[in-house]
């Protein structure tokens, strides 16, 4: 069942005919659905016409009858004989004229009555002296008119039309009445003359029912039940009449229904007829539409099966020949695109595995060719860069450059092994595969590649000589996929050319960072967001007073797994991420605030707090360190900025603009490190700095190493002549202690002094610290 609904849904044929067909049977439904509504429109209203004029010929039928009575009654009320007998009051000749009258008019009731309303004589029973006329009703209503008429149901149920009028002799001396049976077989002869089924009913009173029906007599139960009290619109065995209602007489009605279907008749004939027509015109269509859609999917089958050969890489295949149609352009077009399609193929996979400069695989060409290298083979990778490529392309234009790459690649092709290649990867960047070498071989193919490239090459006369250097990674032993190899050898490159040597393996420049460490720079947003880290403070003695006079903020990383985390570990990835643009602003604040606390109790000390080479660099830095001295009530001159050298160098001239600034503010600033970097003494000279700290290197067995003595005398004597003072950090033992004393060094920092402590463990160690006795 699936295939089959697959097949069915994705073939066009069949979809064409579906549509084809869908629009017919839907244009077809709504021109049904228009006649339906339409000729039920015009069945109701000409259901109501005829039931309107069937309604009109009952009335006059009724009228009619109602004058031919009351003219039968006027006759024999004229007749001189019978007013004679009336008023000598013969009973027996009243009866017998009244008797041979109604058998003349085929009345089945006559009755006379007296003026004061007492029976005289009747054609249907003999009567007593003093019974009352049955219908008093109808002499009350013909006193001032002269006669009346209606209908009246007798004592035995049956229902009469019955007209009353005066007998004159010259005065009234009696009252005549006529009637005639209202009953099935009267309503049967109304139906006949107005076209439409009579019922009379009563529809109140004490006995309410039908009365008489023009229906047969076996129908007339179920035509009882409803008539009644039903509507206008009557559905009896499912059959729909339209009825209309008629007074007679008080809660007499006469219901005279018309037969919808009798309307609907010629309109069912129609439709049927239509659907007839409908019906073949549907087969039709649905044969015409399933021929045309053959026609027009042959040939785009053919065009499918063409085009799965294409797509298969098969772009020989001649096409089918169509006739000139639209189908027959597409066929001609779909050529062109075959053709159009194989030719750009072509390009795109030369752009995508070939450096069209150098015509050389590239990058892409080099990793999937890796990629085909057997697992259990071994092999280097070696990766060279051009040295000064940047400044020859800069000096001498990118054309130049151009030429320089392209006679460089001519080279480097004729030294690559076999089942080697080169690839040029990027820029002045080449990468070379060399299959079954190991460290001796690789480190003979990188300099046999120094020694090619040091012959001169010449472009337009411009002698130029290129040098480059050449890192190294063997497989699978750095790595066994080409990225992890790649990358490995760049990183071996980039330490030859931090060197400035020729060529070194990633074996020497030891491991990748670790994913712990990996990890630690995703968790350091995370950490200040959870408020993880944490300063700790570093008591600095004064070694001529014996009083602490300083602290050293230093940030650490409480993690919520790895324990405490020493800043070692964190800040140079928070420092090449950027992330100590984040760090340094809170710690800054951090400090303030807490010099703000302890300056409310007492304490007087100048905290220090270390700058990035980010940091420094920040226009936003003075700024802010000044709204939080003002915001917290903090002398500019108890907040200590310590800076590297390193860090100065980064950028020195927007580095003296910053420095200035916040010396400006009155803060103290500390060129930390001292020593182990690169600043000269022409910068120191013109810092606004107010101290100097000094290594840790250089501190540490100062008093037994006659190098480290030197040059830690040498930077105090030179501190105090810049008018600096000097800080030594690392002071672990007392004879380091008692030899900065005895050479005037300032201030000291470390182990033997006290170790980091948090904020709120300072204020009761400096009331119980004692300075040593060599420090005094």
């Amino acid at each position: 069942m699936p295939t089959i609904t697959k097949l069915f849904s994705t073939s066009l044929q069949r979809r064409i005919v579906i549509v084809f067909a869908g629009l017919l049977v839907l244009v077809m439904g709504l021109v049904l659905a228009l006649v339906r509504t339409s000729s039920q429109h015009i069945v109701d209203n000409e259901a109501r016409r005829e039931l309107a004029l069937g309604a009109n010929v009952f009335k006059r039928l009724l009228e009619q009858n109602q004058r031919q009575l009351e003219t039968a009654a006027t006759v024999l009320s004229g007749d001189f004989a019978f007013r004679e007998a009336i008023a000598t009051q013969d009973q027996p000749t009243v009866r017998s004229v009244i008797a041979n009258h109604a058998r003349r008019i085929h009345a089945q009731v006559m009755q006379v009555a007296g003026t004061d309303g007492k029976l005289i004589a009747s054609s249907q029973r003999a009567v007593a002296p003093g019974d009352p006329f049955p219908f008093p009703d109808l002499i009350a209503s013909a006193e001032q008119p002269g006669r009346s008429a209606g209908f009246r149901q007798m004592r035995n149920g049956q229902l009469y039309q019955v007209v009353l009028v005066p007998i004159m002799a010259p005065q009234r001396i009696a009252w005549v009445a006529i009637g005639f049976a209202a009953d099935d077989r009267w309503a049967a002869d109304l139906a006949a003359l107005s076209g439409l089924t009579v019922h009379i009913v009563r529809a109140g009173g004490p006995m309410p029912g039908l009365l008489a029906t023009s229906v047969p007599a076996a129908q007339r139960a179920q035509f009882e039940h409803v008539l009644v009290d039903g509507g206008d619109a009557i559905e009896i065995n499912g059959a729909r009449y339209e009825t209309v209602r008629v007074p007679l007489d008080g809660d007499i009605q006469a219901l005279l229904q018309l037969p919808v279907a009798q309307v609907q008749a010629p309109f069912s004939v129609l439709l049927a007829r239509l659907l007839m027509v409908l019906g073949a015109g549907a087969i039709l269509f649905a044969f015409g539409s399933t021929m045309l859609a053959r026609r027009i999917v042959r040939p785009l089958n053919d065009l499918s099966a063409a085009a799965r050969r294409i797509a298969m890489g098969d772009y020989g295949q001649r096409l089918p020949t169509l006739p000139g149609d639209e189908i027959g352009q597409l066929a001609t077009s779909f050529a062109h695109m075959r053709d159009g399609i194989a030719s750009r193929e072509e390009r795109i996979a030369r752009l995508a595995y070939v450096d069209v400069l150098t015509d050389l695989p590239n990058r892409t060409r080099f990793a999937e060719t890796f990629a085909q290298v057997p697992e259990d083979a071994s092999g280097a990778v070696v990766v060279l860069n051009i040295d000064r490529f940047a400044l020859i392309n800069n000096a001498l234009g990118h054309p130049v450059g151009d030429r320089l790459l392209r006679a460089i690649a001519g080279r480097l092709q004729g030294l690559v092994p076999a089942q080697g290649m080169v690839a040029r990867l990027w820029g002045d960047q080449f990468g070379f595969l060399l299959r079954d070498a190991g460290t001796d071989a690789a480190r003979a193919f990188a300099e046999q590649l120094v020694s090619t490239l040091q012959a001169p090459i010449t472009l337009d006369g411009q002698r130029l000589d290129v040098s480059a250097c050449i890192g190294i990674a063997l497989y699978p032993q750095n790595g066994s996929d080409a990225s992890t190899v790649l990358r490995r050898a760049e990183q071996a490159m980039q330490e030859a050319k931090r060197r400035h040597g020729g060529i070194a393996f990633a074996a020497d420049i030891g491991a990748e960072p670790a994913p712990e460490q990996l990890s630690l720079i995703g968790d350091m947003r995370d950490a200040m967001a959870r408020a993880e880290f944490t300063l700790f403070y570093q008591p600095k003695l004064d070694f001529r007073s014996g009083r602490i006079v300083a602290a050293e903020a230093l940030l650490r990383w409480q993690h919520p797994t790895r324990g405490m985390i020493p800043p070692v570990r964190f800040i140079p990835f928070a420092e090449q991420t950027g992330f100590i643009r984040e760090i340094t602003p809170w710690v800054i604040e951090t400090v303030v605030r807490q010099l703000a606390q302890w300056q409310a109790i007492g304490i007087e000390i100048v905290v220090s707090a270390n700058l990035s080479a980010l940091d420094l660099l920040d226009p936003k830095l003075s700024q802010r360190v000044r709204c939080l001295l003002v915001r917290h009530g903090v002398p500019a001159h108890r907040l200590c900025l310590e800076i590297t050298e390193s860090a100065l160098m980064a950028d020195p001239s927007m580095a003296m603009e910053h420095l200035a600034e916040l010396s400006a503010l009155g803060v103290k600033l500390s060129v930390d490190d001292y020593g182990v970097g690169q600043a000269s003494l022409a910068y120191l000279k013109t810092l606004p700095v107010n101290e100097l700290k000094l290594d840790r290197s250089f501190v540490t067995a100062v008093d037994a190493t006659p190098k480290n003595a030197a040059i830690v005398q040498s930077t105090i004597m030179l501190g105090h002549a810049l008018g600096l003072s000097v800080v030594a950090e690392g002071v672990e033992t007392p004879a380091e202690m008692d030899w900065l004393l005895k050479h005037g060094c300032d201030i000291g920092q470390g182990y033997r002094i006290a170790r980091p402590m948090p904020a709120q463990q300072l204020p009761g160690w400096i009331e119980s610290y004692t300075a040593p006795a060599t420090a005094v």
